[in-house]
């Protein structure tokens, strides 16, 4: 009960209750009454009922103050903000808990029944107030802190620093016997050596294993080509626990990872691609222009980042191999105009297309097989700029531009109102030259260049889409 022990005012002094009429009158006028020598911290509750004993017991824990020194700062705190409060219905409940007893009844005449009131601790209030406390006293500490490296690649520490904290002898204990006894204390806080909730030895910890993350290899295989994830996207994928929380192991994020593992299968899948391929008039296969590609969709995406997830959080590395769903790709077939499988070009019948003969300098129009403009003369690009071989289409038309580049000795050019201008591939073009008196040989910076009405007539002649091969 502590120093509060009261002597309590009117208690009578009589001889025990004999079991008879006049007993059993007096424990039923006690039977919802507090017993003669009843008390809750010292202060009588003798004949209340229980509503009133509730009134009595919350008034006073209401009430009740505890002024606080904390160094030069004094304050007045209530028990709530220091975390304690007084359970009222179980302070109650242990006043008349005599009330079940007959050997109480026959004794409470001549003795004293002073409960202490039951009081319930709120963990993280407590906690609350004492934190207050230690900072406005001066005494924090810090917790061990894990972060990402500046270069991104790692995990480190940032130690812990002890501090102080509270001595719960000092407050706390003060603050308990005050709320049983229900009346106001003082309580002058000390403090004692604090430990960290996050020492450094954790955090290495953490951190070590966060590093390890990092440093296992992970490996995607399209069958074509690998993938290892860089020890940057690795970290990026550890999540660090929120500050104040215990810190455990580190956690991989399987969406991040997902996305990665994503990001690799959208390089390696593909849509069909058709292939073309020219046949002569009897069926037969006289030239394949372009392969087909069958399409193919990643089907274990998911297993490999469960995988992924899996090997990471052991620290282990992870090799996996993507599988595929594949979409067979079909050929386009274009028959051969009669003639024309000896050109350098197999045309369709009625195809249009371009040949420039670098061998011989000569640019020649033909539909099919049959020329319908040329030979002409050309100047192709020089040794040193090199028109581009293969077959192409044209894909951009100009008829009156400025174009710049670069000569042969790295310097740059600008040659204004060069007229029709027909592209084929980059900066490839057929086009007029007016500047030049003579054609038939090789001085170009890689285009074709042309005498001015033929570039004219290819400008009409070659829409967009036409082909165009350029050979020696």
């Amino acid at each position: 009960m502590g120093s509060r022990r009261k002597a309590l005012v009117g208690a009578a002094v009589a001889v025990p209750l004999a079991l008879t009429g006049v007993g059993t009158a007096y424990a039923s006028h006690y039977s919802d009454l507090a017993l003669p020598g009843s008390a809750v911290g010292g202060t009588s509750v003798a004949g209340l009922t229980r509503d009133e004993v509730a009134a009595s017991v919350r008034q006073r824990a209401e009430a009740l103050t505890v002024t606080v020194h904390n160094g030069s700062s004094t304050r007045s705190a209530h028990l709530r903000d220091l975390g304690y409060a007084v359970d009222v219905d179980a302070t109650v409940e242990a006043v008349f808990a005599a009330n079940r007893s007959w050997s109480r009844y026959a004794t409470s005449l001549v003795s004293v029944h002073d409960v202490d009131a039951v009081v319930t601790t709120d963990a993280a209030a407590v906690a609350a107030a004492v934190d207050t406390l230690v900072e406005e006293a001066g005494e924090s500490g810090r917790d061990a802190t894990v972060a990402l490296a500046k270069n991104r690649k790692s995990f480190v520490v940032t130690p812990a620093v002890a501090g102080r904290t509270v001595d719960p002898a000092s407050l706390q204990d003060v603050v308990a016997e005050a709320a049983r006894d229900l009346v106001p204390a003082e309580a002058e806080v000390a403090f004692v050596a604090g430990t960290p909730d996050v020492t450094t030895a954790a955090a290495q910890a953490f951190a070590d294993a966060a590093n390890a993350v990092v440093k296992a290899p992970v490996v995607l295989d399209t069958g074509e080509k690998k993938y290892s994830a860089k020890a940057v996207t690795k970290a990026a994928w550890v999540t660090l626990p929120a500050a104040g929380t215990p810190l455990g192991r580190p956690v991989v994020d399987r969406a991040k990872v997902k996305a990665w593992v994503d990001g690799v299968a959208e390089k390696a899948e593909r849509d069909p691609h058709k292939g073309l391929r020219y046949l002569d008039s009897s069926g037969k296969v006289r030239k394949v222009a372009s392969e087909k590609v069958d399409g193919r969709t990643v089907k274990n995406g998911d297993a490999l980042v469960g995988a992924t997830v899996a090997a990471l959080a052991s620290g282990t590395k992870y090799s996996g191999t993507l599988a595929y769903s594949t979409t067979k790709a079909t050929w386009e077939e274009r028959r051969i105009a009669p003639g024309a499988e000896n050109l350098a070009y197999p045309a369709g019948v009625g195809e249009k297309w371009i040949d420039v003969n670098l061998s011989r300098h000569t640019m020649t129009a033909y539909v099919g097989a049959d020329v319908v403009y040329g030979p002409v003369a050309m100047v192709n690009g020089s040794a040193q700029k090199p028109t581009v071989t293969g077959t192409f289409s044209v894909y951009y038309k100009n008829p009156l531009m400025t174009m710049r580049g670069s000569n042969a000795d790295g310097t740059n050019y600008e040659t204004p109102d060069v007229p029709w201008s027909s592209f084929f591939h980059r900066g490839f073009a057929l086009h007029g030259a007016p500047w030049r008196k003579t054609f038939g040989y090789s001085a170009s910076h890689g285009c074709v260049n042309l005498p001015v009405p033929v570039a004219k007539w290819v400008y009409d002649f070659a829409t967009i889409g036409t082909s165009v091969t350029s050979h020696y």
